[in-house]
């Protein structure tokens, strides 16, 4: 899960400068771009996001099978008219697919979303935007964007900033440390598909663009709150429970791993207890604490008492149960801090989230996890 948390990392950062790569339109060809801010960000829009009831004639497989190769021709030089002819055919489609098919679906749309907002940067041009920031934050924060600022944007990014604007299924995403990108609306991708799927399926697919609605991990940073934290681990333990052999169920066991790593270890810049692990930073964390240790046949009961049983140790009790070597794998003497971690993971024995196998999967991007891309 390190891994894939890592390639969230590096992936995004590919978005952070968008290049001013001219999207084809029929009422623009390429090279017609309007120097106007005010009519370049002026998309139509379609508010709508729940599904049509579809009509009562059967919709014929190679309709779907159809929509499934018009995603495939969107990319970062479409209009958002593209999708929007998609969606139509889409919401008649999915009433009469098998399950299968709205799941290749659900993925070719993501995909196509993806591809949409994607735009390759020159990797070494690490220079700061100023100028996009300014818009991205004021996005953000519901403000309207500087004027001033938005005409010093590429043509493409501007178009994407009118769909942020004007209610489109795309939002500012905040990648931590002064950086922005765009991302799909994915409660609204969510909600697309939902209905036509089982009950696990879509216990998944509503969770996971709940999780990752905004980044989890911002300059080595965890960003939503100790109990949040705690509320994420327990939906997927509890799914994993009531759907043994339900949609996913192996990347949902990778995700409830990463975050029982999290909540037990804290990243580099954010910590739950002191350095020694004696005491909680916070009261509440505390009575959380405790309050997983009754989940009933549960793994984070058995994490939380395990956890509170070391704080509770001495020193000397530590290096009797859990002993520390006094260098590390690599020959470097460890220090307090480093030993403290050293018999806190003896103790715990918290699955290696970031040790797949072989299996390279990324579950904190989009609603569905996927195969990470090794370019």
């Amino acid at each position: 899960m390190q891994k894939f948390l890592l390639s969230l990392a590096i992936g995004m950062s590919l978005l952070l400068t968008l290049s001013a790569c001219q999207p084809k339109s029929a009422a623009a060809p390429e090279g017609e771009v309007k120097d106007s801010a005010d009519q370049i960000r002026q998309p139509s829009v379609d508010k709508s996001t729940k599904p049509e009831i579809a009509n009562n004639s059967a919709v014929d497989a190679k309709t779907c099978l159809a929509l499934s190769n018009a995603m495939q021709k969107v990319d970062n030089t479409s209009k958002i008219e593209a999708i929007y002819a998609i969606r139509k055919p889409l919401q008649s489609c999915l009433p009469t697919a098998s399950n299968a098919e709205v799941l290749n679906l659900l993925k070719d749309y993501q995909a196509m979303y993806e591809r949409f907002l994607w735009e390759e940067t020159n990797l070494n041009n690490s220079e700061f935007d100023q100028d996009f920031f300014d818009v991205m934050n004021a996005l953000e924060q519901g403000e309207k964007a500087p004027e001033e600022k938005l005409k010093n944007l590429s043509p493409r990014v501007r178009y994407l900033i009118g769909l942020i604007q004007n209610g489109a299924d795309v939002r500012v995403y905040n990648l931590g440390e002064g950086y922005y990108a765009f991302n799909h609306d994915l409660k609204a991708m969510a909600d697309i598909f939902t209905p036509y799927l089982r009950s696990d399926q879509k216990a998944f697919i509503q969770q996971m663009a709940k999780d990752n609605k905004d980044i989890f991990l911002s300059d080595a940073a965890i960003t939503t709150s100790f109990e949040e934290l705690v509320e994420r681990a327990v939906f997927w333990e509890d799914y994993i429970t009531r759907y043994p052999n339900g949609y996913a169920v192996k990347d949902a066991k990778t995700i409830l791993d990463s975050y029982r790593y999290y909540l037990f270890f804290g990243s580099d810049n954010t910590g739950w207890t002191d350095d020694d692990i004696r005491e909680f930073l916070e009261p509440e964390y505390k009575q959380t604490m405790v309050a997983l240790t009754k989940r009933p046949d549960s793994v984070l009961a058995k994490d939380a008492t395990n956890y509170l049983n070391f704080m509770a140790l001495s020193d000397n009790e530590r290096q009797e149960h859990y002993p520390a070597p006094s260098t590390d794998e690599d020959g470097y003497e460890m220090n307090e801090w480093a030993m403290t971690f050293y018999r806190l993971n003896q103790a715990m024995q918290i699955p290696s989230f970031w040790n797949t196998n072989g299996d390279n999967r990324d579950c904190s991007n989009g609603v569905i996890c996927q195969d990470e891309r090794l370019d």
